[in-house]
């Protein structure tokens, strides 16, 4: 095969990969959106709740989410960073195919 049909297949193949991480990023970001409402929404709660115990009980779901937007946020990063780090390569490929 010639370089650029094997350059072609690599691009393919990479252009399916970044429709499965725009469609993990988008379902990421549609959570990320609820979370943040309910972070609000127990804060809320919590600054208005005079009762200790359920302050308590407020403030460890409070944690929860925060850490799984957190974590959330963390996953999105990672995606947008592996893109870059493809498409930096793929933009290099390309200029030495070009010149070749």
């Amino acid at each position: 095969m010639k370089t650029r049909k094997l350059l072609a297949k690599l691009a393919n193949f990479m252009d399916k990969d970044r429709n499965v991480e725009s469609d993990e990023l988008a379902a990421i970001r549609e959570v990320l959106k609820k979370l943040k409402t309910k972070e609000h929404k127990l804060r809320e709660k919590l600054e208005a709740n005079p009762d200790e115990e359920e302050r308590k009980e407020l403030q460890g779901k409070l944690d929860v989410v925060h850490a799984q937007r957190i974590k959330g946020l963390e996953r999105v990063m990672e995606i947008r960073d592996s893109r870059k780090e493809i498409s930096a390569p793929a933009a290099a490929t390309e200029e030495q195919a070009t010149e070749g």
